[in-house]
């Protein structure tokens, strides 16, 4: 069975008591729509008779009462399983997104999954309803060809005469649906990723006057789209015109040889009623088709989903991470982005409650150093180890409680400024917000809101400075044993960064800092520079000593040299 199947098994079982409500109205609607031919024959056999008609009529009348109220219990039942099913599916989609990481990022962009969480889980969260469809369809079919030969067996051969072409076509169907869903969500998936990607640059597009040509970029996976979608509702619909075919031709035999029981004395007058309306029953095994058609489409979904599920977690353990003072040690560290070698066999030790500068011309591997520094990218090969402990065997709560970044571009998450300092698993105190916000020089503007730290962050309009001063402020208040800066300042003037690296120094003593510098003032503050050459570190010392090789100085250009 593939994975994706499993997927659908699995979406249809998290909602079973809903999906067996679901089930119940549907076999009772099965059942009596079996009885309901039965009965109407009856009341007109015993019309036409004149002999105790009120009973069947009676009878009648009920049982059509209870098929209304088991379609209102259907179609109730049915609405909730899908919003049910499709908000965990979506649940577990944005979980194991943000599980995956900055690889995931990668992997997947924005808005591929948001077409595959949004559209793809839609699909998929129908699979309860359409399997039970599926069982649903042939039984009242089963049962209407089991009529139909209770009433003359001649009518059952006329039937059977359709059903090879109907498994010929349903088995085509499938999959060629499966197929075509696949590639149109695909191409669907890259439109809303360069659509986000061209929201996102939208300043920069009206600036260069390139908005033709960005046009045409985001819109070049419409001709695929328009493609897969026609060829689509192409396939259903030949499939459909065979079927329209084959079903009047059947009507018109079982009619005729109904007719001629009638004549013959072996049919009544009721059961002929009967025999036309368990004749479209039976027919209902067409409608198969399309229920198989929507299959195709849900397992298509599921394949798209899946990916998601199938990508490979970043390494790590179920080990609770042992008290230390922060000594970091990165060995044998080599990481590969976009098919290059970014850094190199890199080996580094950085001492506990140091702050250690990360210095390099651009693309040697600064950021993604960094980054694997926080724990936040996976490593192709080597090994992080915190105070002598290999992170790869730690928990990744743990991990996070002991590792803090700020990037360049923080995130607003939380509903209110301070809960956006505070945010995370773990409760932060109100006090400990407030420090952080003053150590990173943030408390000023933030008294200066509507609200102070309860403004809410929707319509809040920050500088690119102001929101890095609130990303500080969070990595601050995590009570981290390392904190990882990755050009967290560099919205900011040079007085203020003096000013908050100050602060910094002050309320992060005794913390292990890491901070990638583009500033010869950065670097010249901190205890350690690692030099970075080509994905290797070429020097690694104090900045005084590292100023006596030009090419050193060289990275820096005519900044002055020397610490505020």
């Amino acid at each position: 069975m593939r994975e994706s199947d499993r997927l659908l098994i699995g979406t249809a079982k998290r909602g079973k008591r809903l999906l067996s409500v679901l089930a119940l109205c549907r076999l009772f609607e099965t059942a009596a729509g079996i009885l309901l031919p039965v009965m109407l024959a009856s009341v007109i056999d015993t019309v036409i008779s004149r002999d105790g008609m009120m009973t069947p009529a009676v009878l009648l009348i009920i049982l059509l009462g209870l098929i209304t109220l088991a379609e209102i219990g259907e179609q109730i039942a049915g609405a909730k399983v899908n919003a049910t099913a499709a908000a965990r599916l979506r649940h577990s989609v944005f979980a194991r997104v943000f599980e995956l990481g900055l690889p995931g990022g990668r992997r997947f962009p924005v808005g591929d999954v948001l077409n595959r969480a949004m559209d793809s889980a839609a699909e998929v969260s129908r699979a309860g309803p359409n399997l039970l469809d599926m069982i649903c369809a042939p039984l009242i079919s089963l049962g209407g060809l089991v009529a139909l030969a209770l009433i003359d067996w001649r009518l059952v051969l006329v039937f059977a005469v359709g059903v090879p072409v109907v498994s010929m076509l349903a088995s085509r169907l499938i999959r060629r649906v499966t197929v075509l869903t696949g590639r149109y969500q695909e191409a669907q998936g890259e439109l809303a990723s360069r659509f986000v990607e061209a929201v996102g640059g939208a300043r920069t597009i009206r600036a260069a006057g390139t908005l033709d040509r960005e046009v045409t970029r985001v819109l070049t996976p419409l001709s695929r789209l328009h493609e897969a979608g026609l060829e689509f509702w192409e396939t259903q619909r030949r499939a459909g015109w065979y079927l329209s075919l084959l079903a009047p031709t059947l009507q018109v035999g079982v009619l005729v040889i109904a007719g001629i029981g009638v004549v013959d004395g072996r049919v009544s007058a009721g059961e002929l009623l009967a025999a036309q309306l368990y004749l479209g029953y039976a027919l209902r095994l067409l409608s198969q088709v399309g229920i198989l058609a929507e299959l195709g489409r849900i397992r298509g979904s599921a394949e798209r989903v899946q990916e998601i599920f199938d990508e490979p977690l970043p390494p790590g353990g179920d080990r609770p991470l042992p008290p230390g003072p922060g000594v970091l040690e990165l060995r044998g560290i080599t990481a590969i982005v976009d098919g290059r070698t970014v850094l190199d066999d890199v080996h580094l030790t950085i001492p506990a409650g140091s702050e250690v500068a990360i210095v390099g011309a651009s693309g040697t591997g600064k950021t993604t150093l960094a980054l694997i520094a926080g724990a936040v990218l996976p490593p192709q090969s080597g090994k992080i180890l915190l105070d002598g402990t290999d992170l790869a065997t730690v928990s990744r709560d743990e991990t996070r409680r002991a590792i803090s970044v700020a990037f360049e571009r923080p995130c607003m998450l939380g509903d209110t400024v301070g809960e956006m300092i505070g945010f995370g698993d773990d409760y932060v105190a109100d006090t400990a917000v407030e420090l952080a916000a003053r150590a990173s020089h943030a408390a000023g503007f933030i008294a200066r809101l509507p609200s102070g730290y309860g403004t809410p962050l929707a319509g809040l309009r920050l500088s690119g400075g102001e929101s890095q001063r609130l990303g500080l402020a969070r990595s601050v208040c995590r009570g981290a044993r390392v904190v990882v800066l990755d050009d967290a300042l560099s919205s900011v003037d040079t007085a203020t960064e003096s000013e908050i690296t100050a602060a910094m120094h002050e309320a992060l003593r005794g913390v292990t800092r890491i901070v990638v510098a583009h500033r010869m003032r950065t670097a010249a503050g901190a205890d350690l520079v690692a030099w970075l050459d080509e994905g290797r570190v070429r020097a690694f010392g104090a900045h005084h000593e590292l100023l006596a090789d030009p090419a050193y100085q060289a990275l820096f250009g005519a900044q002055p040299v020397g610490v505020s």
